[in-house]
């Protein structure tokens, strides 16, 4: 999987500070419903045994086998202060609006 950072994304997350074993989850959750469909997050959290860890200009970013099955092979983040992270890939946008949660631990 290759991932990339647009710059004002990657200035916007270079603002976090990241605990040992820590990273940005791009995560994709299959909902089962009449249609094909994912919902997707942004999340710090920490490494999963299942994830594959990638770091992205600095940036450690995770994403688990699973949500992999839900991505293309080459994803793109970035940031627009009015509207949030976007993720997407050279096929399709994802989401928009993303915002970049904690996961309590």
């Amino acid at each position: 999987m290759e991932i990339i950072i647009k710059p004002a994304a990657r200035e916007e997350l270079k603002k976090v500070d990241f605990n040992e074993g820590k990273g940005i989850r791009v995560e994709a959750v299959f909902i089962g419903s009449c249609s094909i469909y994912a919902e997707y997050s942004l999340k710090i959290d920490k490494k999963n045994e299942d994830d594959d860890l990638f770091e992205v200009d600095g940036v450690p970013v995770l994403v688990s086998n699973e949500s992999q099955k839900h991505l293309y092979n080459r994803i793109l983040l970035d940031y627009n202060p009015g509207m949030g992270f976007k993720l997407s890939s050279d096929e399709e946008v994802y989401r928009y609006n993303l915002k970049l949660e904690r996961v309590s631990m």
